[in-house]
């Protein structure tokens, strides 16, 4: 199921991720159990969690390779450190629409928000450098697990950072 799109207000959000250069198809296998170290890491770092996990796509290149930051809130911006970037999450107007289907059921719900923005007339924050599209902010917020929700799937935000 899948709720209707919107246009949303999110303020600035620090975080820690991991940042990561795959193709689609290699998302599941490698993104998801990254959300453990990212956590383990602001932990040992006395850092504060203020949220749910997420993905950031943030870079798509020719051949379908993208850049992504597997990552979770924290109160504030902690000092990188090794394989961990911090930063924050720019505020400003967003495209949402919330997903509650299967993960394998998430690209299409990407692709149906994509849609529905180019209709709207809004254009996507970042920018195009050759043939890259670059500085992107395309999150998937998982805000409950498979189980936790009576449908059985799990609870997915989908927000574009829109300009």
């Amino acid at each position: 199921m899948l709720t209707e799109p919107t246009i949303v207000e999110k303020p600035p959000q620090p975080f820690a991720a991991i940042a990561l250069k795959l193709r689609q198809p290699e998302i599941s296998e490698k993104a998801p159990p990254l959300i453990d170290d990212v956590i383990k890491w602001v932990e040992s770092k006395g850092g504060e969690l203020t949220g749910p996990p997420f993905f950031n796509y943030v870079g798509f290149h020719p051949g379908g390779t993208m850049e992504m930051h597997v990552g979770m809130p924290t109160a504030t911006v902690l000092p990188a450190d090794g394989r961990f970037v911090t930063g924050s999450i720019p505020g400003g107007r967003y495209a949402s629409i919330t997903a509650t289907v299967p993960y394998h059921e998430l690209h299409d719900a990407n692709m149906k928000l994509d849609d529905w923005t180019r209709k709207q007339g809004h254009d996507f924050a970042g920018r195009v450098e050759g043939d890259s599209f670059v500085d992107a902010t395309r999150l998937e917020i998982y805000h409950k697990d498979p189980g936790e929700d009576p449908s059985g799937h799990p609870v997915t935000e989908i927000a574009f950072r829109i300009k």
